[in-house]
């Protein structure tokens, strides 16, 4: 059988097809006719689309937590950077305030000055052992000085007003019998500013 004679059945089944197929064959050929097309887009276009899709959501949650991560962490940095920047403020305020050990000496030539220059008569001077604490020391110092009442005020007062560090721990008085001047017996504190944390000072003991 020739080309052109198998050409011709296969036309003649095909026009002949919907007299001689039977109603079951009908349906079965609109069912496939319908379905293969969807199936096949299921299986060869929707699942690998919809594996890809879930693959990309997967990427892009991980890659938002990582976002958060670094979101965190440079929020964490900043937040630091401003512990540290005001801790270094503080610290240049610390140091402005606080004398260090080698302007011991004039401070305390400073507080005898002052009460010279106000008249008062310096019975005793006294600088006692020098307490060490976190990042500086305590330097306490006794006075006993005689003066009128309105001199020793002002003392004091031009004491508070040091641009270092001077505070008045306590004071006591003693009026005298005889004349209008009276006897103070004060204990004052000085700080210094050494850096050294308390453990590394009680280690060097």
């Amino acid at each position: 059988m020739s080309l052109k004679d198998k050409y011709n059945e296969i036309k003649d089944r095909l026009l002949t097809w919907e007299e001689t197929s039977t109603k079951r064959e009908k349906v079965l050929l609109v069912l496939v006719t319908i379905i293969l097309p969807f199936f096949l887009f299921y299986k060869f276009y929707y699942i690998p689309l919809k594996e890809k899709i879930n693959n990309l959501k997967e990427d892009i949650k991980k890659i938002e937590l990582e976002i958060a991560k670094l979101e965190n962490f440079v929020k964490r940095e900043k937040a630091i950077e401003e512990i540290v920047r005001n801790r270094k403020k503080f610290l240049e305020e610390i140091k402005i305030i606080l004398p260090t050990e080698k302007e011991i000496p004039q401070l305390i030539k400073n507080v005898s000055e002052i009460a010279k220059k106000n008249k008062l008569e310096i019975l005793r001077f006294m600088p006692r052992q020098e307490e060490r604490q976190n990042y500086y020391n305590v330097i306490p110092f006794d006075m006993e000085l005689k003066g009128y009442f309105y001199d020793i005020l002002k003392f004091l007062n031009e004491v508070e007003k040091l641009p270092r560090l001077v505070t008045l721990k306590n004071i006591e008085f003693s009026p005298q019998a005889k004349e209008e001047k009276i006897i103070i017996k004060t204990s004052f504190v000085t700080y210094v500013y050494t850096g050294i944390p308390l453990e590394e000072k009680q280690g060097k003991k």
